[in-house]
């Protein structure tokens, strides 16, 4: 080979090798900076729109996302609890692990009812960066950090709030729906309204709705010969809350309603029951914990639409509720349960009774392994409503009626094990855009 030759290859390739090595070494380096952020979990357990995970991910660049809590840095746990408004009350807990154990901050953010999604999460998205940027300021990358800071209007001070409402907040609604086949058409319609005020210490809620549910079930025997079946549901109701708070742990309050269905054989009931509430917890810790022992007696007028079983076509009876109620949102997870017993007094003993429980709780096991849970159940020896007509078997197979009983369950169990990388940086919303599709069975 000539020198000439060779002397040029060199002259060429050596820069080329140099640019190459210095690109290599600046990915490197790079790559060294990001590998050494804050690994973060987020743990949004109530899937409110303001967690939009994806959303977080593409604006806060400055972590890596994990999949599992064991390989984080900080665990952000996100508990939401409704506002008087209509709005969302978020309380963000950053939990340090690892290195940072020890360190726990709490931050919050309320959302407007008037907000759209995106504002929601924006919001949401501002908080979760200002709590995290004290992890971050321990890593390398803080050089690569900034902060800013929108000043106020000089001379700008905070104006008293002034609510032309009272806080009072309303709301209409309104929904339908008609489906149809060759044989069958379902139609349905459904309204409600509502209006609330709650501030500190007292709470307002009233509301009505109504509902009309029509099935039809168009049935051919032959050619010359066919049939039609229909349901028809219908049902009413209005209620009204008013409570009023009696320190951090105890509640005073007073309930009323009156409601009409066809399911129930009710052409009305009435109900006023006062109660005391009394939280073991205070009620400021309710987005994390609450436990309230909750103690009601009043009176129930029911008339019916037809006689019942006991021959009645109307009554009225005193009745008396006690509930149980627990909910729980904490770094293993969330845990929600309750046990409600409720009598009515006839003839002088409390001879009508039933029992029911409710819970559901997410639980992470170990890494990776999660299990969901839920469940309810009840003892029922109150159904005083049923009607002493019987059931004819249309009726029974439609499920028009409340049908007799003594007890009622269902359960349902869900489990989930992921492995792999432990990193959940990346979003790709490719080939997984909006659509849908229609199954028609016969």
């Amino acid at each position: 080979m000539r020198p000439t030759l060779v002397c040029f290859g060199l002259c060429l390739g050596l820069p080329l090798i140099a640019i190459s090595l210095g690109a290599q070494a600046a990915t490197d380096s790079t790559r060294s900076v990001q590998d050494s952020a804050v690994r973060v979990f987020f743990d949004c357990p109530n899937f409110d729109r303001g967690c939009d995970f994806d959303f977080m991910r593409t604006e806060i660049g400055f972590v890596n996302w994990v999949r599992n809590r064991e390989d984080a840095h900080v665990h952000i746990l996100i508990s939401t609890q409704v506002t008087g408004g209509g709005g969302d009350a978020y309380t963000i807990t950053f939990i340090g692990l690892k290195q940072f154990r020890g360190t726990t901050d709490t931050l919050h953010y309320v959302s407007n009812t008037t907000e759209t999604r995106d504002e929601i999460r924006r919001g949401l998205a501002r908080v979760l960066k200002l709590g995290l940027v004290r992890f971050a300021a321990l890593t390398p990358l803080a050089p690569r950090m900034d902060v800013t800071y929108s000043a106020p209007a000089a001379g700008q001070t905070a104006a008293a709030v002034y609510d032309p409402w009272d806080y009072w907040v309303f709301r209409i609604g309104m929904n339908g729906n008609y489906s149809a086949q060759k044989s069958i058409n379902n139609f349905g319609i459904f309204t409600d309204l509502s209006a609330s005020r709650i501030t500190e210490r007292l709470k307002v809620r009233l509301s009505l709705n109504g509902g009309y549910r029509e099935n039809n079930f168009h049935i051919r025997y032959d050619p010359d010969s066919a049939a039609t079946f229909s349901s028809l549901t219908r049902n009413y109701g209005a209620s009204a809350l008013v409570a009023r708070s009696a320190g951090g742990r105890w509640s005073a309050g007073l309930r009323g309603s009156i409601t009409q269905s066809t399911f129930l054989n009710q052409r009305h009931q009435i109900r006023v029951t006062p109660a005391v509430e009394y939280d073991v917890f205070p009620y400021s810790q309710s987005t994390r914990r609450l436990m309230t022992l909750q103690y009601a007696v009043g009176v129930a007028h029911f008339a019916y639409i037809e006689t019942t079983i006991y021959e009645k076509k109307s009554e009225a009876l005193p009745l008396q509720t006690l509930t149980l109620s627990v909910s729980a949102t904490q770094p293993w997870g969330t845990v929600f349960g309750s046990v409600e017993g409720s009598a009515y007094y006839r003839n002088n003993t409390v001879n009508k009774n039933s029992l029911s429980f409710f819970g559901s709780t997410q639980v992470r096991l170990i890494k990776g392994l999660s299990i969901s849970l839920f469940g309810n159940a009840a003892i029922v020896h109150d159904q005083i409503f049923l009607s002493g007509q019987g059931i004819d078997e249309p009726t029974l197979l439609l499920q028009r009626r409340q049908l007799e009983t003594s007890f009622f369950y269902q359960a349902f169990v869900g489990m989930s094990y992921s492995f792999g990388s432990i990193y959940n940086n990346i979003v790709n919303p490719r080939f997984e855009g909006g659509g849908g599709s229609f199954f028609f069975s016969n």
